[in-house]
């Protein structure tokens, strides 16, 4: 679940943003927007009660205090960088009358936490459906005219964008002209460098690499490269001969051996033919038989809006899994997390050592330990201030972990117990588990990975 802090800034706008027409696309030059977005005004008064509203809901923050000396990898003694999250909150000028610039220091340090789930953003009284005056600063987007493609030599081309939403994008001619010739430098920069910075500076994960693939949608929002993943079962002949053309020893092709790698393509593709396959309707979640007797499990995401079929894919692949005692992949292609309740429900199905349900949560659904008494009462009232209640011990005695010199406070462990799901009758073992995840994972898709792997 995202932590969002939702703060409400009054605008003084000028003529040029009373002239943006909501809900009409209209193209503009970064220049003339900003003529609309500098031009917004805020107060003294207002910046500090925003940085004392921050100051007190970031002491909710889990990671708070563990970023003032995270625990590196084995690796690196930086991979992770050291926060102070209320250091920097001390020096953002909140004398400044432009919005934009406190917004941005605001935007920075949340960025700088790596933290995906915690967020910073404007939102008006009236927003959705009921939009006003004080609204147009929500409404700018940035794009530009082209999107990028990088082939498997990692060279980068520049495609031309003709539309963008309903509008006619005006690309460039040089765009169109050169679009087949690869991209050396921007500026006298190389090209990756640009996009490296560029997620350095502006993408909340952690990882380099992940950072990286976001800052290349997110500057352009391109479509990202597809990656897939096969297991193929490859006979002696194939493998001495990718062995010699590893080696550079490889002798031109007689048309026999021709014939013979034309044969072995086709047994290939054939043995990784799709005999049946489940899929939910947003395709968050699908899974596969093939002929090769390989299973697939793809999780996009463990978040859906259509609950019913996302469940009835899960299900069917338990039984799809049960039908066979073949060995099981799963993939989680820029997972970025979801629900928790669906990625324990992922890792406790196929896996026989899984038993334990994550063991921090909240309301409901928490139970203390070694007592298994709810901690709070199960009523929940529409009225939200009949559903205070006292957090007791669970928060007044915390336990105490030290990274370094840095304490970090956490509530005394708890149960999350969910509703119980149809679990696998026939459960791999861990070496028929292949898990395939990238720098992507995060949430809940780390802790179902994690959990795969340790067990």
């Amino acid at each position: 679940m995202n932590k969002l802090i939702i703060l409400f800034i009054t605008f003084s706008l000028s003529k040029k943003c009373s002239e943006v027409e909501l809900y009409k696309f209209i193209t503009d030059t970064v220049d003339s927007a900003f003529e609309c977005i500098e031009s917004i005004e805020t107060t003294e008064k207002e910046n500090n009660s925003i940085i004392n509203d921050l100051k007190y809901y970031l002491e909710g923050c889990v990671f708070k205090d563990i970023l003032k000396n995270p625990p590196q990898p084995s690796f690196s003694n930086n991979y992770y960088e050291k926060v102070d999250i209320d250091e920097q909150l001390n020096t953002i000028n909140t004398k400044t009358t432009s919005m934009y610039e406190f917004y941005s220091q605001i935007k920075n340090l949340i960025i700088s936490t790596r933290d995906s789930h915690l967020s910073f953003r404007i939102r008006n009284e009236n927003e959705f459906f009921n939009l006003n005056e004080n609204n147009e600063i929500t409404l700018f987007y940035y794009f530009l005219p082209f999107t990028t493609n990088i082939d498997n030599n990692k060279k980068m081309y520049l495609n031309p964008r003709y539309y963008y939403g309903l509008s006619f994008v005006n690309t460039p001619n040089e765009i169109i002209n050169n679009q087949n010739v690869v991209v050396k430098t921007v500026n006298g920069e190389y090209p990756f460098n640009i996009i490296h910075e560029f997620g350095k500076k502006y993408s909340a994960l952690k990882c380099p690499h992940a950072q990286f693939t976001e800052a290349k949608d997110d500057l352009v929002e391109g479509k990202s490269l597809t990656v897939n993943y096969k297991i193929y079962r490859e006979t002696t002949d194939v493998t001495k001969s990718n062995e010699k053309i590893k080696q550079g020893i490889r002798k031109p092709l007689t048309e026999e051996e021709t014939k013979e790698m034309i044969n072995t393509k086709k047994a290939l593709e054939e043995n990784d033919r799709i005999t049946t396959k489940f899929i939910s309707s947003d395709s968050n979640i699908y899974c596969t038989f093939c002929v090769n007797g390989v299973n697939t499990l793809v999780v996009k995401s463990f978040d859906t809006r259509d609950t019913t079929t996302y469940e009835d894919t899960i299900t069917e692949c338990i039984d799809l899994f049960d039908s066979n005692n073949y060995p099981i992949q799963v993939i989680f292609p820029k997972n970025g997390g979801g629900y928790i309740i669906y990625s324990q429900w992922i890792e406790k199905r196929y896996h026989h050592m899984m038993i334990n349900f994550i063991k921090k949560g909240y309301a409901v659904n928490l139970y203390e330990p070694e007592t298994c008494q709810r901690r709070r009462g199960k009523f929940i009232s529409s009225v939200p201030l009949l559903n205070l209640f006292s957090l007791g011990e669970l928060y007044t005695k915390p336990n105490i972990i030290k990274y370094g010199d840095v304490e970090h406070k956490i509530t005394q462990p708890s149960i999350e117990v969910f509703p119980k799901k149809k679990i696998m009758k026939n459960p791999r073992k861990p070496t028929e588990i292949v898990v395939y995840t990238d720098s992507y994972c995060y949430s809940a898709c780390s802790l179902v990975t994690k959990g795969l792997k340790e067990c």
